[in-house]
């Protein structure tokens, strides 16, 4: 027996493939490619991995450099701009960003009429820090289907940015990453799942979000990635995926965005988002010797 029919339904696609670093004709090639599949596949929404015009693993700032391309006149958004706009779709691509004199590990959110918003990379992960510098907003995007919001890979592991993007109304969280073996005491756990995928439906349970994970496979100069794709209902529960950890695949979901709100309250009395209490989160160190009618020394951790 089938259910209710979806009050405000979209289709996401998530796309696992190989960049190779410092080929750029390629990774736009590619990138167009699983774009068209996506969109072959009814996909609304579109995301490709993490740097995907660049690959990952520079060995010089030099080559990071020779990479990097506008948001707006760069061959790879405008290649894939072009796509959206004959298929009428919607992308978020990974982009090594050149800006103002500067690099930027970004995301771009691309439709129909260009680019729609830009995000760059928060929290800069290990070697990035030597050829990126750190974003420093969260855009948000109105599309025709829902509200969207993105973050990139290490981001995941700072749970300020998706709740800052889950109370200014983010339905879908699109996440373009790389997510690697390294230090790393266990990479898979018995039923087959990285600790990234449970963080990502973790993220979606905590904040009522859509989490679209694409993340890239092979071994880039020394460095193995862990495939696991993976698309989260806002129950936090996967509608698609987690993909396998060494295959190219093109992950698809028919997700209800009218789930978002019945998911953020929990129950009757319960609301994710307006339970919080931000003035209570007040941390306070208490001495273990220090006797119980003195005033402890209070930490205010801004939330």
């Amino acid at each position: 027996m089938s259910g209710p029919s979806p009050e405000r339904p979209v289709r996401i696609a998530v796309a696992q493939y190989e960049p190779h670093v410092g080929e750029v004709e390629r990774n736009r090639q590619l990138a167009s490619r699983w774009a068209t599949a996506a969109a072959d596949a009814g996909a609304q929404l579109v995301v490709l991995p993490e740097l995907a015009s660049s690959g990952y693993t520079f060995d010089s700032v030099e080559e990071a450099e020779a990479c990097a391309e506008d948001a707006d006149t760069g061959a790879t958004v405008q290649a894939l701009t072009s796509l959206c706009r004959q298929r009428g779709i919607h992308v978020v691509t990974g982009l090594d960003e050149r800006a103002g004199g500067e690099r930027y590990n970004s995301a771009v959110l691309l439709g129909p009429s260009g680019r729609l918003a830009t995000y760059r990379k928060l929290h800069l992960y290990n070697d990035e820090r030597s050829w990126f510098a750190p974003g420093g907003e969260l855009p948000l995007v109105d599309l025709p289907f829902g509200r969207v919001g993105m973050i990139i890979c290490f981001d995941l592991w700072f749970p300020e940015a998706a709740r800052a993007l889950a109370l200014s109304g983010a339905e879908i969280v699109a996440l373009p990453t790389n997510w690697v073996a390294s230090f790393k005491r266990t990479v898979f756990d018995q039923h087959g799942y990285c600790q990234a995928n449970y963080v990502a439906m973790a993220t979606a349970a905590q904040n009522g979000v859509v989490m679209a994970c694409a993340d890239r496979i092979g071994t880039e100069r020394g460095v193995p990635f862990l495939g696991s794709s993976i698309i989260v209902a806002a129950d936090g529960w996967p509608v698609a995926g987690p993909a396998s950890r060494d295959g190219e695949a093109l992950l698809v979901a028919d997700v209800d965005l009218a789930d978002v709100a019945r998911s953020r309250r929990r129950t009757p009395r319960n609301d994710l988002l307006g339970d919080r209490r931000p003035a209570g989160y007040t941390a306070v160190l208490v001495s273990s010797d220090q006797p119980s009618a003195s005033a402890p020394d209070a930490v205010t951790v801004t939330p």
